[in-house]
């Protein structure tokens, strides 16, 4: 899930939810002209103020899926993302794949992320590193509150877009800085109203 421009079609991510188990989040079947916008790998000075200020222009919210290391690193950032009334996720402790981690480490850094999120506010979601999960983890998630969200879409086309998507965007290094152009143009384009993923669901 590393390359923000790679497609997805939703047809495709709904066979995919049905045949695989757990309890991830891929989509909301809504008629709402609404659609859930979520970054990972932030924050970053370098990308998350920029996407700050074309979400504020746009008048759209999304979910912020932050890196605990960072998240120590950038405390402001995080304060201005919470601030701004978007929502926090857990994305774990590193920019990794999440399915290597021992399962205590997997559990243990779940858990230190979540505790460096909470001060800012309800942590419901987390997504894994890479995208990829064991039942394992699904299970230990979900003992400690959170539920995994995936997505229907990772590109910044608003083609691809549909109401009730999850798009997938990457941030959180200097290399990835043309995300703020790319959601910017998507913003401006799409006919629908970018929400966090709780308004999606709830």
């Amino acid at each position: 899930m590393g390359n923000a421009f790679l497609r997805w079609r939703e047809p495709a991510v709904r066979l995919l939810s049905r045949a695989v188990p757990g309890d991830v989040l891929w989509f909301v079947d809504t008629r709402e002209p609404v659609f859930a916008l979520t970054f990972d790998d932030g924050p970053h000075p370098e990308t998350t103020p920029g996407l700050l200020d074309v979400l504020r222009e746009h008048g759209a919210k999304a979910t912020f899926f932050l890196i605990g290391e960072r998240v120590r690193t950038h405390p402001g950032l995080v304060e201005r993302i919470a601030a701004e009334g978007h929502e926090l996720g857990n994305h774990l402790m590193r920019d990794e794949r999440s399915v290597l981690a021992p399962d205590e480490r997997f559990a243990r850094e779940l858990a230190e992320t979540s505790a460096l999120l909470s001060p800012y506010g309800e942590i419901r979601w987390f997504r894994p590193g890479a995208g990829f999960f064991t039942p394992r983890m699904l299970r230990t998630a979900g003992e400690q509150g959170l539920r995994a969200v995936l997505g229907t879409v990772v590109t910044a086309d608003k083609d691809e877009i549909r109401p009730g998507s999850i798009v997938v965007l990457h941030e959180g290094t200097s290399e990835r800085r043309g995300v703020v152009a790319a959601t910017d143009e998507l913003l401006t384009a799409v006919d629908l109203r970018a929400v966090t993923v709780s308004v999606l669901v709830d």
